[in-house]
């Protein structure tokens, strides 16, 4: 297991720092782009091919989009879809993850789970307006 010094010295180290993300989001023909933060908000260890490895538990906050991005976020947000949900965002929000933090321990690959992705409450404001716009034009 890490230990948590190692843990907290990464967290400050990457507290400011903003990431980029582009890929695919829902389904594999839609495409995003967006900035992203996040922390290690502990570890465990689970069980992958029969062996017990450690893994960081990450929370990932999404806080600016272009505005493509935007308008899908609202359009998924009005059809009630939850963007935990999306297998295919978390997987490569793991892989994005997992070389950031092979930085921080020399290691060519770093087992990641994301426990939780959230929305930025500026970024929220935009989704949020956009979906207004959507309501008075109906």
């Amino acid at each position: 297991m890490i230990s948590e010094k190692h843990i907290e010295r990464i967290n400050k180290a990457i507290k400011d720092m903003v990431f980029e993300f582009e890929g695919n989001i829902f389904t594999p023909d839609l495409s995003v782009k967006f900035e992203y933060q996040y922390t290690i908000a502990g570890q465990r260890q689970m069980i992958s091919v029969g062996e017990y490895y450690d893994y960081l538990d990450v929370l990932v906050k999404i806080i600016d989009a272009d505005d493509h991005s935007i308008k899908l976020l609202a359009v998924f947000s009005l059809l009630k879809n939850n963007i935990n949900n999306d297998y295919i965002l978390k997987a490569r929000l793991n892989t994005a993850l997992s070389e950031e933090l092979s930085y921080f321990f020399n290691e060519s690959y770093v087992r990641v789970t994301i426990v939780g992705v959230e929305i930025g409450e500026e970024l929220q404001e935009k989704i949020d307006n956009i979906l207004k716009e959507i309501k008075i034009k109906n």
